[in-house]
C-alpha cells in the first residue's frame, strides 16, 4: 500500500495487490451505526459529527439496514402481538417472538383489525412455524377470533382499562374494592379471583343498577364508568387465565416487554419515513 495523492483534501491510497484506490480513515459499519442509533440513543446529527459525514449519508445507511431487515423464523413461539400508532391513520403491528424477543412479523396499518392479526398469523405459519400461545392485548373480537391455538389476554391491560374508566384513586367503595382484586389478580388463582369478582357483583348489584333522571325525562345509569369496568372483566376473564391450564407451556401472561420495544420501533419507523 502507498500514498497515491489526496481528494478534496482527503489523503487516497493505492493497494499494490488489488489495485483498488480508497480513502484513508475507517470505514463506517452499517450495523454499528444502527446499534448506536437505537440502542445508544444518539441523533443523526452526533453520528454525522461523529463519523465525519453528511446527516443524509447517516439517513441513507441506516434505511439500508432497515431495508434488510429478514424475519427470523423459530420452530414454534408463543406470539406476543400489539399495534402502536404514530398518528391517527398510520401504525405498525408486530408479531413477538415471547422467549427470544424477536420480530417474527410486522406490517404498516392505517387501522388495528383482527384481519390484519389473523393474516400475519397465517403468514407466520406459512413460514413454518408452529403458535403454541397468543398473548395479545384484549382487542374487540380478537380473542374469540384466534381458534387454532391458546390465547391469553394480558393481565396488565386488563389493569390499565381498570384504571381508566375508575382512576387510580376511585371515590366510591365499590371501585376501590374493584381496583383493589384487579390489582391482586396477578398474585391470586383464577378461582379466588372469579369468587371474589361474583362477589363483588352480587354485592354492589343494587348500587350499579342505580338510574339518574335528566331533564329530558330520561333515565340513565347513574355509575357508567363503574358498570363498563365491571363488563370489561366479565368480558375478559374467559382468557384472563389461560395460561394455568396450560402449564406446561410456561409462556408470558403479561406484555411485559412492550413499552421498550415499542419505543425503539418508533425510532425504527422516523428512518422509514424519512
Amino acid at each position: 500500500m502507498k500514498k497515491n495523492g489526496a481528494r478534496r483534501n482527503v489523503q487516497m491510497y493505492f493497494c499494490r495487490d488489488c489495485g483498488r484506490q480508497f480513502q484513508s480513515g475507517r470505514r463506517i459499519d452499517n450495523v454499528c451505526l444502527w446499534n448506536d442509533y437505537l440502542t445508544e440513543k444518539q441523533t443523526i446529527s452526533e453520528l454525522s459529527i461523529l463519523h465525519k459525514c453528511s446527516e443524509r449519508t447517516i439517513r441513507r445507511r441506516l434505511s439500508s439496514v432497515a431495508e434488510s431487515f429478514t424475519p427470523f423464523y423459530p420452530v414454534s413461539a408463543t406470539i406476543i402481538l400489539d399495534t402502536t400508532h404514530f398518528f391517527k391513520t398510520f401504525g405498525v403491528m408486530l408479531f413477538q417472538d415471547a422467549a427470544l424477543g424477536r420480530i417474527l412479523h410486522r406490517k404498516f396499518v392505517r387501522n388495528e383489525t383482527n384481519k390484519d392479526y389473523l393474516d400475519g398469523f397465517r403468514c407466520i405459519e406459512e413460514g413454518g412455524i408452529r403458535i403454541k400461545v397468543v398473548v395479545c392485548d384484549g382487542h374487540v373480537g380478537l380473542l374469540q377470533a384466534v381458534t387454532p391455538c391458546p390465547v391469553q389476554m394480558c393481565q396488565f391491560h386488563l389493569l390499565l382499562i381498570g384504571r381508566r374508566l375508575l382512576t387510580n384513586k376511585p371515590h366510591s367503595s365499590a371501585g376501590i374494592e374493584l381496583l383493589a382484586l384487579m390489582k391482586n389478580m396477578f398474585s391470586i388463582g383464577k378461582e379466588e379471583f372469579i369468587a371474589g369478582f361474583d362477589k363483588w357483583c352480587d354485592e354492589w348489584k343494587e348500587f350499579l343498577d342505580e338510574r339518574t333522571l335528566l331533564i329530558s325525562g330520561k333515565t340513565i345509569y347513574t355509575h357508567r364508568r363503574l358498570r363498563t369496568a365491571r363488563r370489561s372483566v366479565k368480558a375478559h376473564l374467559k382468557w384472563l387465565y389461560t395460561y394455568k391450564e396450560y402449564l406446561e407451556l410456561r409462556y408470558p401472561i403479561r406484555q411485559i416487554s412492550w413499552k421498550d420495544l415499542t419505543h425503539n420501533l418508533k425510532e425504527y419507523c422516523i428512518i422509514i419515513m424519512e
